[in-house]
């Protein structure tokens, strides 16, 4: 045959052209999910029930939590991986800001006090800069998202329509008043931009653009998917709707409406299908019904099947589309960071984060770099903004982003306690902070009331590493007036004239053992004095007896605490193990009505273990129940009296107010206490214990 090869070319172009034009007609479908916060977890249902039923998704767009599910679906997640995600205890913690408890790293807290509430203070602030934007650290949210979806930003090459499928979300600008249509970069921002709800999360900036959710200008995208994509079909889910007129005396209603503009929730196609799942109006942020709603949207797509189907023409079997999901996550690369871009520090504090995140080489995945990056984010010396990574195709690997700035310098506590006693306490202390390649914190803090006051002048340096630890001092004057604190109707506790005073210099280093745990050792010298009578019947011209001691004491301790609160806890546990030695000289001066004559002096060393453990370790229905246990063992020897020997001795204190009271029964140099308690909970924020 002549022209054989010119014959089969013409084939080949003409089933090239047969091919590109029934491409070109082949049917298209678009998917559409509107905003509406938590109720958005019905979206899942949706895309659940459609794939199910082979209905194809061609395209997908959503708004605000209708993006996050859409993006999710787009970077080749199945409609059963996102539902898992969903009711997973990860997705609580990334919608409410909460680090997880794997990354609170003990050893970085301060000691227990009695504060309420902690201000940060920053002199060149005006109080428009001073009132936070966000109640909600996008900390979590930002790793979670690298997680989620850098990868398939990988794949497409930050391009949205190479993803599994073509993706797009909206985002508010502020200041232009706009909805701003994102189809390319930062596939991780552009989503993060979408469910920004003002004041809830901290607003994002994409090309000098400052971005808020996209429902407060278009609730639900159907205009973008016509006009990005000009599908044949569009299916709608739709959880939202628009508030009511605004009521004068409502604050609340004119401030929603004022943020969130009317949206038009009509599929705008007239081969289109709007699913409005059945959803209850819940808080915006409470995912507890998430797999409730997620039934209610796959129950209400199924009901809308048959009306769907007359309008689709060329289904796709989920075989088909699972083994496509398969092919597109098999081409994401592997999380390998080679390099951390730091913005918004110095050079020497860009060092602490690379000193903290990073021990010895690059070229480290993202999970080896998650302890570091919560450290971080649990350090009250920084606060990261965002975060995020970008691929670098000739490289094959990853860069980290982060964009931080250093916390302010100064803070304020206040506080205290309030009691039904004479044992009320006012507390208040200011901190200093500065970073630096280490973090320096110093503060001072006063104790005042009439049992107990008390002066501290302390500070800290932290040295970020591999194995990282910290050194520190303080100088502590405490003052504890039992004479004071003292109201007995019925009973007589004799001495009852008890004023304590103890001075102390502390050194003290440290080491973080796990997460939850530090082992420190520390070195203290104490200047301790105790004025008492040995009788009840003293006048105002008696002089007391007094007692002082003068001593240095070498400790090693060990401490685990995961316990859920510094006062009042109710799940977790605490151990602690120490032992110490103490050596020194008590120097006894007899007052007006001693019985003893004469002063005497008397050198005293000991050394002593202490243990204590208190777990809350079963729960049944609303009661959780804990062991507490103490044990005290050393071998001191007695002072010069009665009364000095008790004042001595360590105390057994189960409860608060048995720290304001004097029990002789419940001191000793030798001891061991156990007990199981109970806690019912009756909220949040009340318990009931016994």
């Amino acid at each position: 045959m002549k022209n054989t090869p010119i014959n089969i070319l013409k084939i080949f172009i003409l089933l090239g052209v047969l091919i590109f034009s029934w491409d070109g007609m082949a049917q298209k479908v678009a998917v559409v999910l509107s905003g509406g916060g938590s109720r958005g977890a019905a979206h899942i249902g949706v895309l659940k029930a459609l794939e199910e039923n082979n209905i194809p998704i061609d395209y997908i767009t959503g708004t605000s939590i209708g993006a996050m599910v859409a993006g999710l679906y787009a970077s080749g997640y199945s409609p059963q991986q996102i539902e898992d995600y969903f009711v997973s205890s990860d997705f609580a913690r990334m919608a409410t800001g909460q680090i997880d408890s794997r990354y609170s790293y003990y050893y970085k807290k301060d000691s227990p006090d009695a504060s309420w509430v902690d201000i940060d203070l920053n002199l060149k602030q005006n109080i428009s800069t001073f009132l936070q934007t966000n109640i909600i650290s996008p900390v979590e949210m930002d790793f979670a998202f690298m997680k989620l979806f850098a990868g398939a930003a990988a794949v497409a090459s930050n391009d949205f329509d190479k993803l599994f499928v073509p993706f797009r979300c909206v985002a508010a600008d502020i200041d232009s008043n706009q909805t701003i249509v994102l189809r390319s970069g930062d596939l991780c921002k552009s989503i993060r931009a979408s469910l920004t709800f003002p004041f809830y999360f901290r607003p994002i900036e994409i090309d000098n653009k400052l971005l808020f959710d996209g429902g407060m200008y278009n609730n639900f995208p159907s205009d973008v998917a016509l006009k990005d994509f000009n599908p044949d079909v569009i299916i709608g889910s739709k959880v939202a709707g628009n508030y009511p007129k605004p009521d004068p005396d409502d604050v609340l209603s004119q401030i929603q409406k004022m943020l969130m503009s009317d949206t038009d929730f009509t599929v705008q196609l007239d081969s289109g299908v709007l699913i409005e799942p059945p959803v209850e109006k819940v808080d915006l942020l409470d995912f507890s019904k998430s797999q409730e709603f997620i039934n209610s949207g796959y129950n209400e797509t199924n009901i809308h099947l048959d009306e769907i189907r007359k309008l689709i023409t060329d289904f796709r079997d989920v075989d088909e589309v699972e083994k496509s999901r398969e092919i597109f996550n098999n081409r994401k690369p592997l999380y390998l960071i080679d390099s951390v871009q730091i913005s918004g520090l110095n050079q020497n504090e860009a060092a602490y984060v690379h000193r903290t995140l990073v021990h010895k080489s690059l070229d480290l995945s993202l999970d080896k770099i998650e302890p570091g990056y919560f450290n971080l984010a649990t350090d009250n010396m920084l606060e990261i903004n965002s975060s995020y990574m970008r691929f670098d195709s000739l490289a094959g690997k990853y860069s980290l982003y982060m964009d931080i700035k250093p916390a302010d310098r100064f803070s304020l506590k206040f506080g205290g306690n309030i009691s039904t006693r004479i044992a009320n306490q006012a507390f208040v202390e200011l901190q200093y902070k500065y970073l630096f390649r280490n973090a320096l914190r110093l503060k001072a803090n006063v104790y005042f009331g009439r049992f107990y006051s008390s002066v501290l002048l302390g500070g800290r340096l932290d040295f970020p590493g591999k194995t990282p630890y910290y050194i520190g001092g303080r100088l502590v004057y405490n003052h504890f007036d039992y004479f004071k604190s003292n109201i007995h109707f019925f009973e007589d506790i004799t001495p009852s004239f008890l004023i304590q005073d103890d001075n102390y210099f502390k050194v003290f280093a440290g080491i973080p053992v796990t997460k939850t745990g530090k082992l420190e050792a520390a070195a203290t010298l104490a200047s301790l004095e105790d004025d008492y009578y040995q009788s009840n019947i003293f006048s105002r011209e008696d002089t007391a007896d007094q007692t002082q001691f003068q001593c240095f004491a070498g400790s090693i301790e060990w401490e685990l605490n995961s316990l859920n609160r510094k006062q009042y806890a109710s799940a977790g546990a605490k151990f602690i193990i120490s032992a110490s030695y103490v050596t020194g000289t008590e120097k006894f001066t007899s007052g007006s009505l001693s019985t003893m004559a004469g002063d005497t002096e008397i050198n005293h060393h000991w050394g002593r273990v202490r243990l204590i453990w208190d777990n809350y370790f079963k729960k049944l229905g609303p009661v959780m129940f804990g062991f507490y246990g103490e044990l005290y063992l050393s071998n001191q020897n007695l002072f010069s009296n009665y009364t000095a020997s008790l004042l001595a001795a360590p105390a057994f204190e189960p409860f608060p107010e048995s720290k304001t009271l004097f029990l002789p029964n419940f001191r000793a140099y030798n001891y061991g206490a156990a007990g199981l308690k109970a806690v019912i909970k009756l909220s949040r924020r009340f318990d009931l214990r016994a």
